[in-house]
């Protein structure tokens, strides 16, 4: 799930245009400048937000009261409307002591309903004075896979996926021959796409035999976005195994330690030794190793049995 939040932050920082567009219904609206999306305080960051311009003419002859900064959030927590309400709150009165400029949020529903609108306004109202928030939530599963590659904005294809019959071995197909397409994005852009696409399609729990028909690893190694999940993940898995090797060591020393003073060991202290990881093994190895005598190791072994593993 790591890569597929990644990727989706990933496309947004580099085509945010697309994403304000859509969830505006402008296609004409102006992305002047990103704003830190870092809120001290909060406990999280925003997903992205940027000042933005209404469209229908050129920057430089907005006027800068009609500037607003548009507040993103990628949603794929499970949580109530009234939780998500509170946190959109939060972040637009944090954006707005900030910024100083209206603020307009849009969610993005990645666990959306097929039967619900595309774009919708929600409300939630707090206080005695009737206080509230509002926000834009936008709905992929709301749309067919056909009308998001044919009416969608390019930056959207690659999470087809996320519509309401996207995941399907043609509609992948029909996805990568739309984003090769686009001769205006260097091949390394199209790349990135391709493996924005991956991440999402198999994140929706499509096999990745059926994706390696369409998407090579030769040409998602083109795109820095995979290469650096990739790598990651390389780094992770090399992390694991090394902690893994670690842990056996030390598991291995304590039982030879704790069957050389006491001649045998119960299955549940052995239990909570095959459950331990490398740094709790490592303790015990000391405590046992810093005891010379039966009755110390037994109070060793006592201690592992009464330690609960988290």
């Amino acid at each position: 799930m790591e890569s597929f939040d990644q990727s989706l932050k990933f496309l947004l920082q580099h085509e945010p245009a697309d994403f304000i567009r859509f969830g505006l219904g402008d296609p004409t609206a102006q992305v002047l400048e990103p704003v830190p999306s870092v809120l001290p305080a909060r406990g999280r960051d925003v997903d992205g937000a940027y000042l933005v311009a209404p469209g229908g003419g050129e920057s430089g002859n907005v006027a800068d009261t009609d500037k607003r900064v548009v507040h993103i959030e990628l949603h794929r927590r499970h949580q109530s409307l009234e939780e998500l309400g509170v946190d959109v709150a939060e972040a637009q009165i944090r954006l707005f002591r900030r910024e100083r400029r209206l603020v307009v949020s849009h969610v993005w529903d990645l666990y959306g309903d097929r039967n619900a609108p595309v774009l919708s306004e929600r409300t939630l109202e707090y206080g005695e004075m009737g206080s509230r928030c509002v926000y834009q939530r936008v709905n992929l599963r709301g749309l067919s896979w056909r009308e998001l590659l044919t009416k969608g904005p390019p930056a959207l294809w690659a999470l087809v996926a996320l519509t309401r019959d996207g995941r399907d071995e043609a509609v992948i197909a029909k996805a990568c021959e739309a984003i090769e397409a686009r001769v205006e994005w260097s091949s390394a852009e199209r790349a990135d796409h391709l493996a924005v696409l991956w991440f999402v399609a198999e994140a929706e729990d499509m096999p990745s035999r059926m994706l390696q028909e369409y998407l090579s690893e030769e040409r998602l190694m083109e795109s820095a976005l995979y290469k650096s999940i990739f790598e990651k993940g390389e780094a992770r898995g090399e992390a694991r195994g090394e902690a893994r090797g670690e842990a056996k060591a030390y598991a291995a020393m304590l039982l030879r330690v704790l069957l050389d003073r006491l001649g045998v060991v119960d299955a549940a202290v052995r239990e909570r030794i095959r459950g331990a990881d490398a740094d709790l093994l490592k303790i015990w190895c000391e405590d046992a190793l810093s005891v010379g005598d039966a009755d110390a190791t037994r109070r060793v072994a006592e201690k592992i049995r009464n330690t609960p593993l988290g």
